[in-house]
């Protein structure tokens, strides 16, 4: 019966991919579209992979904003990828549109896969065979899910990295885990999950660190090579970097940190959502206390619940992130189910914990506003938002529990 039950998931999930790409290639986006006002399908990929990808194989230099957008005036700006990630631009924008979105999909998928597997088979080992498809089937459902596995592969990929880490830190001392290098590297693609680097750091593991920036340096050399030729020479394309993150701090860019009308889930962006223009002493302010919440429950504990809960929650509230990136919560959602299956939730605070992530993981956000007509895109960011701050707080709490128990234990 249990083999039958996870082929029918197997089966069902694969049912869901076909459908939602299916959708979504009756909206595509076409190659020379405008960006804005723009509400189809396929828009970031277009704009994180192929146009820039089509850009350095012409001999320019998606960094350098002037030039890259009077290149190609329908596009977005290119965020500030790490290099190494235009590896996947050039090997995809040779490719006729349809063909390159249909192989991104399938990168996507399996990286959602292995997502699954890596933090299945940590939190959930008696139970990964099924919820492994049911957790690709619910990310072809909930509307973070389908936005991360259909246009933010590298948003994937950071959340795969912070798993791997986060893994590590758990295992630490009682079975080896190679994975927290890999895991820095992955983070490090996407400077928002560049806080996997600190939380790797911040339990000491400084050997995975610097494995992990020196295997994305290599990887990023040649790809630096052609951008440095395309600028101009090496400072000139440190310069362009540099103009880049104005741009993209800037409040007239789609990625700005003061538009009200952007897409964002961080503590920052909220306040700008509801019209408050969020002044820089709370910008810097917000991110250092959530680069404390991480840095503190990494060393005060290793208690699984504690630490996914608060390294996934201070990562999204403190740090520039939209609304797909709540697939960290995925995380202490698991480890949480696998702690409760196995009777390991003692505490109301770790109850309260798995209970927040749970409802941000089931919050299907375009069904509630529907159902919901005084809901809005605010409010229901807003409940999302507040469900993390609580999971992360009561986190806190059981960090502190946790390692006063352990104090009193061993005195």
């Amino acid at each position: 019966m249990r083999r039958r039950v996870v082929a029918a998931l197997w089966t069902l999930a694969a049912i869901a991919v076909v459908v939602r790409v299916s959708v979504m290639f009756g909206t595509a986006v076409g190659l020379t579209e405008p960006a804005q006002g723009f509400t189809g399908s396929f828009l970031d990929f277009r704009d994180t992979v192929v146009t820039p990808g089509r850009y350095l194989l012409g001999g320019g230099n998606p960094y350098d904003p002037d030039a890259y957008l009077a290149a190609n005036p329908w596009a977005l700006p290119f965020s500030l990828y790490c290099p190494a990630w235009l590896v996947l631009g050039v090997l995809l924008a040779p490719l006729p549109f349809p063909v390159a979105v249909v192989l991104f999909q399938a990168v996507s998928v399996a990286v959602a896969v292995v997502f699954l597997r890596v933090v299945c088979r940590w939190a959930l080992p008696t139970l990964a065979d099924v919820a492994v498809p049911a957790g690709l089937l619910w990310l072809n459902i909930w509307y973070p899910g389908r936005g991360v596995i259909s246009v933010q592969l590298a948003s994937l990929l950071g959340a795969l990295g912070v798993a791997l880490v986060l893994r590590a830190i758990a295992r630490r001392g009682e079975t080896p885990d190679r994975g927290a290098a890999a895991g820095v590297a992955l983070g490090l693609l996407k400077p928002q999950f560049g806080v996997t680097a600190v939380v790797a750091a911040a339990a000491g593991c400084w050997r995975d660190v610097w494995r992990g920036v020196a295997g994305l340096a290599v990887v990023s050399l040649p790809v630096v090579v052609a951008l440095s030729v395309a600028a101009g020479g090496p400072l000139r394309f440190l310069r362009s970097v540099a103009r880049d993150l104005a741009v993209s701090n800037s409040a007239a860019a789609p990625s700005g940190l003061s538009s009200p009308i952007q897409r964002r889930f961080d503590l920052v962006g909220q306040f700008a959502r509801w019209g408050i223009d969020p002044p820089g002493w709370l910008q810097a302010g917000v991110l250092v206390l959530a680069l404390a919440c991480i840095v503190a429950v990494v060393r005060l504990t290793r208690h699984p619940l504690a630490l996914s809960a608060v390294v996934c929650g201070a990562t999204l509230v403190g740090v520039y992130h939209a609304p797909y990136d709540l697939i960290l919560m995925l995380i202490p959602v698991a480890v949480g189910v696998g702690m409760a299956v196995r009777g390991q939730l003692t505490s109301v605070a770790e109850w309260v914990t798995l209970g927040a992530s749970v409802l941000v993981v089931f919050h299907l956000h375009t069904v509630s506003i529907f159902l919901l007509p005084l809901l809005d895109v605010r409010f229901a960011d807003t409940i999302d938002i507040t469900l993390v701050l609580i999971a992360l707080g009561c986190g806190l709490y059981t960090a502190m529990r946790s390692r006063r128990t352990v104090l009193v234990t061993t005195s």
